[in-house]
């Protein structure tokens, strides 16, 4: 395995309550030290503000126009690649069996490009630069809820500061006790609270990784964080079905439940 995969340490998938891994120290030290001394927080804090200034975002395709560290533009070419796309695949093989039985051509997955670079392919990847404002805890919290139903898995690298002494800011992972029809969508498509609890925090530590097969009741958060005083640094790996349709289905509202 490329020992750039975030994916090298992995040893198992937990299924309950929805198909996910995570692991502490993700990558071997000697690569966590170059990515985290070479993390590009100007170029991608210069880039337009999301959520009202709080947040930024650099994806592939930025990044395959700009000039990152040579490490990053081989970090984000492996974790943008069929090779990666089909690890993530062949690692939750048995849960797509079973969540994604209409998609199984999902498990011989090819025609796999990088999104808004190539959009041709029948699967599109992505890898993105988040970083998140040190402001109040409200602000940099994320409530409960489901992803869009395009997107097969979702990874996220944390690349916290030494100088960060904040607590909170923890990956959540919620457990569905009620049927979901719906979600908010003008409120990030947020999930009713009396639906679902939490079951399982992911701490915001340094070289950590989560990962999670994207089904109909994958529930999650982001915890408060109380006094940050350094931006919370990650990185975003995304998979998507990128044909008609989505890989399940829930209604989208845009107001209150």
């Amino acid at each position: 395995m490329n020992n750039l995969s975030v994916l090298q340490n992995v040893k198992q998938v937990f299924n309950t309550p929805y198909p996910h891994v995570c692991v502490e120290d993700a990558l071997p030290e000697h690569i966590y030290k170059e990515l985290e001394e070479t993390f590009p927080e100007t170029l991608v804090t210069n880039t337009i503000a999301l959520d009202g200034g709080r947040t930024y975002r650099y994806k592939c395709k930025e990044a395959s126009e700009g000039v990152l560290p040579p490490i990053w533009q081989d970090f984000f070419a492996y974790h943008t690649s069929p090779e990666y796309f089909k690890s993530c695949v062949s690692l939750f093989g048995n849960s797509i069996e079973t969540y994604y039985s209409q998609y199984r051509d999902l498990l011989n997955a090819d025609n796999i490009t990088v999104r808004d670079i190539d959009n041709s392919g029948s699967y599109v990847t992505d890898c993105q630069f988040v970083v998140h404002e040190p402001i109040d805890q409200a602000s940099t919290s994320r409530t409960p809820h489901l992803d869009n139903p395009v997107e097969i898995y979702a990874g996220l690298l944390y690349m916290r500061p030494v100088e960060d002494t904040s607590t909170g800011g923890n990956f959540t992972i919620h457990e569905q006790i009620g049927t979901i029809k719906e979600v908010n969508k003008t409120l990030g498509r947020q999930v009713d609270s009396n639906l679902h609890r939490p079951v399982k925090e992911v701490p915001y530590k340094a070289n950590s990784f989560c990962m999670f097969l994207n089904v109909a009741g994958s529930v999650h958060s982001v915890t408060p964080r109380i006094s940050p005083t350094e931006r919370r640094r990650s990185i975003n790996i995304i998979g998507e079905y990128n044909r008609n349709g989505k890989m399940w289905k829930v209604q989208e509202i845009k107001n209150g439940f």
